[in-house]
């Protein structure tokens, strides 16, 4: 007969705590290493090594400090360790283990985690990476840019969350989906509207001012092949699996340019999906300020400042913002070029009539002045 694993209660009670499945597994694969270290270095069991440091025979945080080393020997990362660290803390505590957080500041030595700079995405970057992609992921990609969602988020949006009638089209996310388990709302430019309402159209024959009835509710970046059952379940792994195939197309895609698979001084590739969030927050953040762009992309912080304004408002700041967040719709450059046309005609014609009433009243002009009116 199995033996049940010590963790499972923890993770469970993690998991309904998080509701986060990535969160489960991360915290899983810290406490498999942990068991690991244990009997390999300690040559006994989890609830052996337990018991011990209830009666004293054992010091906590020695064995978390070896562990520390342990980890560090197998080239984790520090912030790979600091999770795992955290994961294993929170399963001692939780089976009767007294860890005050003032001892453990004092007496557990973390390795620092370093901070890189990373370079910066451009237009230019992003307009060749939309030219080098595939459709889906080009909609992936101007959804992610456009609206500062995580890549999580996108994985499990569903047509009904979209409002097309909405200007800008508005995104409803729904609590279950985000991080911090609270619902909220972000656009879409018109470059990003349009890359979508193509896609739909074409992968689920989605109408245009149809309220579209059988495809509501479906995964718009799931599989976009018919199942083989007449109903698919939208489980947590074909979520995760979502996911991953658009974190694995996008790395596929960017490893055939050179240009685009630049590394940042960590060693992660220039462009990823976090990255696309980092230039949503910039570039909103210079346009209508920083608050809006930190609310629009789920930091709580900054989400009842965002629900105090007006919708109007808040439509109306992000509209200012998606100029700056327009990739490549020639459409919105050559409107804003026929209005700037438009602007320097209307501002001539006043400085002509502005020169001819001043001859009118026998003025001497300038020989600059004269040369605009000939």
């Amino acid at each position: 007969m199995s033996t049940q694993s010590p963790f499972e209660s923890y993770l469970s009670s993690m998991f309904i705590q998080s509701g986060s499945h990535n969160t489960l597994n991360s915290y899983r694969t810290a406490l498999n290493h942990f068991e690991s270290f244990v009997k390999k270095q300690q040559h006994k069991s989890i609830l052996t090594l337990i018991a011990e440091i209830k009666t004293d025979k054992q010091d906590p945080f020695k064995t978390l400090n070896e562990f520390i080393i342990y980890l560090h020997n197998l080239e984790l990362k520090p912030k790979s360790i600091k999770l795992m660290i955290t994961a294993t803390k929170g399963f001692l505590r939780s089976s009767g283990v007294k860890i005050y957080n003032e001892d453990f500041k004092q007496l557990v030595k973390l390795p620092k985690i370093l901070r890189h700079r990373e370079e910066p995405l451009t237009k230019e970057i992003l307009l060749r990476l939309l030219r080098n992609i595939s459709t889906k992921l080009q909609t992936v990609v101007l959804v992610a840019l456009s609206s500062g969602m995580r890549i999580s988020e996108i994985s499990q949006l569903r047509i009904s969350d979209l409002d097309f009638e909405s200007t800008p089209t508005l995104i409803r996310i729904r609590a279950e989906i985000t991080k911090t388990k609270e619902s909220r709302e972000t656009f879409l430019t018109t470059e990003a509207t349009n890359a979508l309402k193509d896609y739909l159209s074409r992968f689920y024959s989605w109408k245009e001012g149809s309220p579209n009835p059988n495809i509501k509710e479906q995964l718009i970046f799931g599989p976009t092949t018919k199942p083989r059952k007449s109903k698919e379940k939208k489980t947590h792994t074909t979520v995760q699996i979502t996911t991953s195939v658009l974190r694995c197309s996008l790395l596929y895609s960017i490893r055939k340019i050179s240009e685009l698979n630049q590394l940042n001084e960590n060693g992660i590739h220039m462009i990823h999906f976090h990255a696309f969030r980092k230039f949503f927050r910039t570039v909103v953040g210079n346009a209508v300020g920083r608050d809006f762009a930190e609310a629009l992309m789920g930091h709580h912080f900054y989400l009842d400042s965002y629900y105090n304004l007006p919708e109007e408002e808040r439509k109306k700041m992000y509209l200012k913002a998606e100029p700056y967040l327009t990739i490549s719709d020639f459409r919105k450059v050559e409107k804003d070029l026929i209005s700037i046309k438009m602007k320097q005609d209307e501002i001539e014609e006043k400085q002509i009539e502005l020169i001819q009433a001043l001859k009118c009243d026998h003025i001497l002009l300038p020989k600059i002045l004269e040369k605009l009116i000939k």
